[in-house]
C-alpha cells in the first residue's frame, strides 16, 4: 500500500517489532493469515458468531479466486483486483479510503492488499495490532492440531483422486459405449455386405448353370450333326449340310452360348469383388468386437478404481471427522479457530459423500459425542 508515511496517533503506538511481525504474517498464504486471524480473535470475535466465520470463509476463497496467477499460495492483490474484491461484496469503500485508514499502520506500501490487512479494516481490528501479531497459534496444542489436519489433507486428497477416478470411469464408459456403437456398425455393414455376396453368389450360380446349360446343348446339338454327317445311310445333301453346319459350330461359339460366357465371366469378377469386400467388412467388424470388448473391460475395472477410490475417501473423511471432533472437545484455547477452518474445509470434502452415507456418518458422530 504504497504512499508517504504520515505519523499518527495510532501509528505512533506501534512498536516496531510489531510491524516487522505484521509484515511477517502479511506474506503468509490466505489460509495461513486467515487461520492466524481466526485463532487471534476467537473468542472475542468468532467463537459465538458464526456467520463472522463464514466472512472469513468466504473472504479467503474470494481472494484466492481472484489471485489468478498464486491462487491458494498467494498472500496479497494487485490494485484491480481488491477493487473486483471489494465490489463482490457490495463494500462501498475504494481500495484508495481503505488504504487511508491503513495507512496509519505503515506496513509495506506496495500497492497491494494482504488479506490481514483487509481483515484489520472489515472486522475494525486497527487498534489492536500488537494481540494479532502476538496472539497464540494452539502451540500446546499443535501435535493434536497437526494431526488433524493431516487426515484433512488425507480426506482432501483422497476425495480428489475419487473424483479424477470419477472422471476417467465417466470417459472410460462413454468411450466404450461410442466403441460398442462402432463394432455394431461395422457388424450390420458386414452383414449387408455378406448379404450382397450371397446375391451375387446367386448369380454367379445361375450364370454358371446357364452356360452349363447352354455348352450341353450345344454338345448335343454337335453330337446330332456329327451323327448325321457320318450316318451313310442318309442322303448327300443331308450329310454336307449336317457337316457344314458342325465346322461353322466347331468354328464359333452360337450367340446364347457367347452371351452366357459373357455374363459369366463378368458375375465371377463381381463375385470376386464381393468376397473381397466381405472379407475386409468382416474382418472390420471382429476388430471393432475386439476393440469394444476391450474397451468395456476397461470401462469396468475404471468403474471399479472409482468405486473403491470413493471407498478410500469416504473411510478418510470419516475418520477424519471423528478425530477432528475429539480434538475440538479437548483444546480449550487457543487453536479453536484452526479446528473451525479444518470442520469447514472437512465440510466441502463431506459434500462429496452420497447423502445416504452422509447421514450415517452424522449419527454416528453424534452417538459418540454422548458417550
Amino acid at each position: 500500500i504504497k504512499h508517504t508515511p504520515k505519523a499518527s496517533p495510532t501509528m505512533s503506538k506501534i512498536d516496531s517489532k510489531d510491524l516487522e511481525k505484521l509484515k511477517e504474517l502479511s506474506a503468509k498464504t490466505y489460509r495461513e493469515q486467515s487461520i492466524w486471524f481466526l485463532n487471534a480473535y476467537w473468542a472475542k470475535l468468532f467463537e459465538s458468531d458464526a456467520k463472522s466465520c463464514e466472512k472469513i470463509w468466504d473472504y479467503m476463497n474470494k481472494f484466492i479466486e481472484l489471485d489468478v496467477k498464486k491462487k491458494g499460495k498467494g498472500c496479497e492483490l494487485n490494485e484491480f483486483d481488491a477493487h473486483r474484491f471489494l465490489e463482490h461484496f457490495g463494500l462501498t469503500l475504494s481500495v484508495k479510503e481503505m488504504r487511508e485508514k491503513l495507512r496509519e499502520i505503515d506496513i509495506d506500501f506496495n500497492k497491494h492488499v494482504s488479506i490481514t490487512e483487509f481483515f484489520i479494516y472489515s472486522f475494525d481490528t486497527l487498534a489492536d495490532v500488537h494481540h494479532l501479531v502476538t496472539a497464540s497459534q494452539g502451540e500446546k496444542d499443535m501435535e493434536k492440531i497437526n494431526e488433524a489436519q493431516r487426515l484433512l489433507t488425507k480426506a482432501q486428497s483422497d476425495c480428489e483422486a475419487a473424483r479424477e477416478k470419477a472422471r476417467l470411469s465417466k470417459e472410460a464408459a462413454e468411450v466404450a459405449k461410442e466403441s460398442k456403437l462402432l463394432a455394431i456398425k461395422a457388424e450390420n455393414e458386414a452383414k449387408k455386405v455378406e448379404g450382397e455376396l450371397r446375391r451375387v453368389q446367386g448369380e454367379q450360380r445361375a450364370a454358371q448353370e446357364a452356360l452349363e446349360a447352354e455348352e450341353k446343348k450345344l454338345a448335343s446339338k454337335k453330337a446330332k450333326l456329327k451323327k448325321t454327317a457320318n450316318d451313310m445311310t442318309t442322303g448327300v445333301v443331308k450329310r454336307g449340310k449336317a457337316a457344314n453346319q458342325l465346322e461353322q459350330l466347331e468354328a464359333k461359339d452360337p450367340l446364347p452360348l457367347q452371351r452366357a460366357k459373357i455374363t459369366q465371366a463378368a458375375v465371377v469378377k463381381k463375385c470376386e469383388k464381393a468376397t473381397k469386400k466381405a472379407a475386409k467388412a468382416t474382418a472390420k467388424a471382429v476388430k471393432a468386437r475386439e476393440v469394444a470388448e476391450a474397451d468395456e473391460a476397461k470401462a469396468k475395472a475404471a468403474a471399479q478404481d472409482a468405486e473403491n477410490a470413493v471407498s478410500e475417501a469416504e473411510k478418510a473423511i470419516e475418520a477424519a471427522q471423528q478425530f477432528l471432533e475429539k480434538v475440538k472437545e479437548e483444546v480449550k484455547g487457543a487453536g479453536k479457530g484452526k479446528l473451525w477452518m479444518l470442520d469447514r474445509e472437512l465440510e466441502e470434502a463431506r459434500k462429496f459423500m452420497p447423502k445416504h452415507k452422509l447421514k450415517k456418518l452424522e449419527k454416528k458422530v453424534a452417538a459418540e459425542k454422548k458417550a
